[in-house]
């Protein structure tokens, strides 16, 4: 009994170990395309492509790879320590304006964005064409420089530069020259750069402690010709200091650039400068008789009740021989050309017009003193 019962389990293994094999061998089977016994090829794979070598790039210089950055970040370092001189100064300077202009400009850029700066222990002085010949930090004669450079090199560059330092408030200094790079490189600015100056004007803590920039930057009114600036130089030549100075040079030189327009709007705004006729007149006094609009403007002028017989003949005294204030401005450019005979020949004609119409019977003295002075 014992030897049959070992029979029988090895050959029911046997019997289950067949039917897993045929079920195996049945599966294969299936997985073959019909009629075939053998696995089908492996479809060829496509040649390669030609390999094509990408065409080369010019070699692109990094910021941090410029020796130009090198140069600026070695004169902060010599700044920093108290180790640099005015010719360390200049000579980096002068290597980036005559370097590659898109070169020193992606330099001057990169420094600048770093936000670091130091003092130069110099003054900011105003050279001939509005150029700084001293600045009191590094980032100002980077500043002075990038707008030469966009200048000559026709960029855009130094007025996005100038847009983005004129969006806070953190240096007078710096938003002189944004102000003068904004004029150098953007025709279409005025008006941007005539809402910037009133808001700088306007900045209470600059203009109690304003800046040597501040007190140039008000040469960009003389640069718009906006008259409409008259009551706030008004307001500050009130004052005392270089501010107050600096707004009465402003003034004068505003007169003599826009004749017209400040006559119209002193004429339209009777107030103003009433504290000071006399200073008055003498904006008066940069009219051209020669010119019928600016000569109808002086009519309407001697002719206001408001004004005293002393002012208009303090006017007509100043006609004769009118005086500018002369220097380096920061945006401005010298004053017109002024053509002395035709303007002397002008106040003459209007003058015997005057008294041969009787047309101002009070200044009757002091126009033929004006004639007199004239005569040949």
């Amino acid at each position: 009994m014992k030897s049959r019962s070992l029979v029988f389990p090895a050959l029911l293994a046997i019997v289950c170990l067949g039917i897993a094999l045929s079920y195996l061998s049945r599966q294969s089977r299936d997985l073959l395309p019909v009629g075939s016994s053998t696995p089908p090829p492996r479809p060829a794979e496509a040649a390669p492509a030609a390999r094509t070598e990408p065409t080369p790039t010019p070699p692109t210089e990094s910021p941090a790879e410029s020796p130009l950055l090198t140069g600026i970040e070695r004169i902060l370092d010599l700044l920093e320590r108290g180790a640099a001189s005015s010719a360390d100064l200049a000579q980096m300077k002068a290597a980036l304006l005559a370097a590659d202009p898109a070169r020193a400009i992606a330099a001057i850029r990169a420094f600048l964005r770093t936000g670091r700066d130091a003092r130069t222990n110099q003054d900011f002085v105003i050279a001939k064409g509005g150029t700084l010949s001293a600045a009191p930090t590094l980032r100002l004669i980077l500043l002075d420089a990038l707008g030469q450079i966009a200048r000559k090199a026709r960029s855009d560059e130094a007025a996005q530069v100038a847009r983005e330092i004129l969006a806070e408030k953190s240096s007078a200094d710096e938003w002189a020259l944004s102000l003068r790079n904004l004029a150098w490189t953007d025709p279409r600015a005025r008006p941007f750069l005539t809402d910037k100056m009133r808001e700088m004007l306007r900045y209470e803590p600059w203009r109690a402690k304003p800046s040597p920039g501040m007190i140039e930057a008000l040469d960009v009114i003389v640069f718009t010709r906006d008259a409409s600036f008259i009551g706030d130089l008004a307001d500050l030549r009130a004052g005392k200091g270089e501010l107050a100075h600096g707004a009465d040079i402003a003034l004068d030189r505003l007169a003599d650039a826009a004749p017209l327009d400040v006559l119209i709007h002193l004429n339209t705004h009777p107030a103003l400068l009433n504290d000071r006729p006399f200073l008055r007149a003498d904006y008066f006094a940069k009219a051209d008789l020669s010119q019928p609009a600016q000569r109808a403007q002086i009519e309407i002028y001697l002719g206001r009740p408001d004004i005293t017989v002393a002012e208009k003949s303090k006017l007509l005294k100043a006609l004769t021989s009118p005086a500018s204030f002369v220097g380096d401005s920061l945006v401005s450019g010298p004053a017109p050309a002024d053509d002395g005979a035709a303007r002397r020949a002008g106040l003459l004609k209007s003058t015997r017009d005057w008294l041969t119409h009787d047309r101002f019977p009070t200044l009757r003295e002091p126009l033929i003193e004006v004639q007199q002075r004239l005569a040949p």
